[in-house]
């Protein structure tokens, strides 16, 4: 008797722990959808965007046709490096950019300027503050890539888009433009570019048979690009309605 009042809670607990996966999925998907919608997208658009990001976030393209070892010679003669730096060779790697993670926040970013929803100057005071930051703050980690705190860019991509807005509901654009392209081109272009951050990325004696792939946003839908544009819209858009004491009109 004892064993079968517990039978109905232990059925409950497992229903729980296999529907659980399932509302955190729900969640996510629907807070990114919200996130683009408070920066001016239908909700088809957004919902385009999203699921374009986690489907385009498996795609990668190569910069180049086949894996490098060593600088190029028109960049060790642009920095004033020579062969015999120890700090010019790597183990062989591959530089892509992510679609998802890279391509389609270019594209919407564009977007947003180009329809007037963010003032392109502003939002290139924006980009030139995060990137700055982030290129200061950015690690390389061997054989993984390279790394921010993950609270840094979505917090500076919000604060960004608040102190430039012209009114409150600009915030949000603002802020996802500052967020997106400041950490790609402050954390992940100008460090790629930076000399010595290849070997320290991809050193020689690290123990892989293939080539290491550097993909420019291209650490999946959990990438650091992705995300920082939604937490820092939801930031941006939560101070806004915080202040407000609404949410009416932010971002449209």
């Amino acid at each position: 008797m004892f064993e079968l009042l517990f039978l109905p809670l232990t059925i409950v607990i497992m229903l729980l722990l296999l529907v659980a996966p399932l509302i955190f999925i729900y969640l996510f998907l629907r807070l990114s959808e919200t996130a683009f919608e408070m920066v001016g997208f239908s909700h088809w658009h957004a919902s385009l965007a999203v699921f374009g990001s986690i489907l385009g976030s498996l795609v990668d393209f190569p910069l180049i046709n086949a894996p490098i070892s060593a600088y190029p010679d028109w960049y060790m003669a642009l920095m004033g490096l020579t062969s015999q730096d120890a700090s010019t060779v790597f183990h062989p790697l591959i530089l892509a950019v992510n679609l998802g993670g890279c391509i389609i926040p270019l594209l919407i970013s564009a977007h947003l300027i180009l329809r007037g929803q963010a003032n392109w100057e502003k939002a290139l005071l924006g980009m030139a503050v995060v990137a700055a930051i982030t290129y200061n703050v950015a690690e390389a980690i061997p054989g993984e890539g390279i790394v921010l705190p993950v609270w840094l860019s979505p917090l500076l991509a919000a604060l960004m888009g608040l102190l430039l807005a012209g009114g409150f509901r600009r915030a949000p654009p603002l802020a996802y433009i500052s967020g997106t392209l400041g950490t790609l081109i402050g954390a992940d272009l100008f460090s790629l570019l930076t000399p010595g951050l290849l070997p320290a990325l991809s050193p020689l004696e690290l123990h892989q048979a293939k080539p290491l792939v550097l993909s420019i946003g291209g650490a999946g839908v959990f990438d650091g690009i992705f995300l920082t544009g939604i937490m820092a819209v939801l930031l941006a858009a939560g101070i806004v309605c915080l202040l407000r004491g609404s949410c009416n009109g932010v971002g449209r």
